[in-house]
């Protein structure tokens, strides 16, 4: 998840290379000052950037880059980096295409999740029964925050779709949330997801912060109002019960929402081990238009447990799935079985 507004370096070269050769790897001069700034900001803010014999990798680094004139001709070394720094999140952006690292796994193999993903399903909503929402949120590509507002609007629109008698508990589908801009996902939910602190970032040691706060329905940064969204209908009563669906393919933000729901009261969670992108990721620019993005914290519930790999459900349940008929998927009617006993 992209933790906050791109952090701008302020590197400035006059252009992408040059004729001058002053090492001993035959690296063009401008080429090797860009490839030593992106090593700065490894070292500076990876995650595990105290893991690494920095001397050692460097050398490693201009080796692979020997002979290199063109800032192009380094984008073959970027996910090597990130390997190093055991970051299969991250990436090198370098005109209009990312470099990065993926941990070799077993494939997944959900077709039921793989196909209905390949729909881009929007935001749905609707009643099971007599009093049981459903909502399905699926992942999203916008991660500015000029229409954060909007978006988690949006969201928060959806819990007032569904006519009729009022819904007293929810199902929240994850299955398809393969991450993008986690705070309008956290705003649109915050009437559901209740008062208080839901999680935060944590590096390392440290104490977690900022953390994930909901007051009077809107998120919060510690003490920055992030969210502006508002209530067009009455809303869920406090701890209202609510099972979560997850999959292999919910990732980054979608395990953030997922995070945040662990430790709510009357909550439970069926489906799959997510996918495992439970970092935080901050923007790095290079020049030319090129960055950088790291992965520089890890997430943490409202139980302050840190999550360094996968989200793993409370019922475990492999496959199963059908999104078009409710009463053939093994999730959702897990869901509904536990929702019947605790209401």
């Amino acid at each position: 998840m992209q933790r906050s507004v791109v952090t701008g370096l302020l590197l400035g070269l006059a252009s992408h290379s040059a004729t001058a050769q002053h090492n001993a790897y035959n690296i063009t001069d401008s080429v090797k000052v860009y490839l030593d700034q992106s090593l700065d900001v490894f070292q500076r803010h990876a995650l595990h950037r105290d893991r690494v014999d920095w001397a050692k990798l460097r050398e490693t680094a201009y080796a692979r880059a020997a002979g290199a004139t063109t800032y192009e001709a380094l984008t073959p070394l970027y996910p090597y980096l990130f390997e190093q720094l055991d970051d299969h999140h991250g990436w090198y952006s370098f005109r209009g295409k990312k470099y990065g690292w993926q941990k070799s796994a077993p494939a997944y193999t959900n077709a039921a999740v793989l196909d209905e993903l390949k729909k881009k399903p929007g935001v749905r909503v609707r009643r099971i029964g007599k009093d049981v929402g459903y909502l399905l949120l699926p992942g999203n590509s916008d991660f500015g925050m000029s229409r954060l507002n909007e978006n988690a609007q949006a969201i928060r629109d959806s819990l007032c779709a569904l006519p009729g008698k009022p819904v007293k508990s929810w199902i929240i589908d994850l299955r398809l949330n393969t991450g993008g801009n986690m705070y309008p996902m956290l705003a649109g939910l915050g009437t559901l997801l209740g008062e208080g602190t839901l999680g935060g970032f944590v590096e390392g040691s440290a104490a977690p912060g900022p953390l994930w706060i909901i007051r009077q329905g809107n998120l919060y940064l510690d003490t920055t109002r992030v969210s502006r969204v508002q209530d067009k209908c009455r809303s869920p009563r406090p701890n209202v019960p609510i099972a979560v669906l997850l999959s292999g393919r919910t990732a980054s933000a979608g395990e953030v929402v997922a995070i945040s729901l662990v430790g709510r009261p009357n909550t439970r969670s069926f489906g799959e081990p997510t996918a495992g992108y439970t970092t935080a990721n901050d923007g790095h620019k290079l020049p030319g238009g090129a960055g950088l993005t790291l992965a520089e914290s890890y997430e943490v519930d409202r139980r302050n447990k840190a999550y360094t790999e996968q989200v793993k459900p409370d019922v475990e349940i492999i496959g199963g799935d059908n999104f078009t008929t409710f009463a053939a998927d093994q999730k959702i009617q897990a869901a509904l079985k536990w929702l019947k006993k605790v209401r």
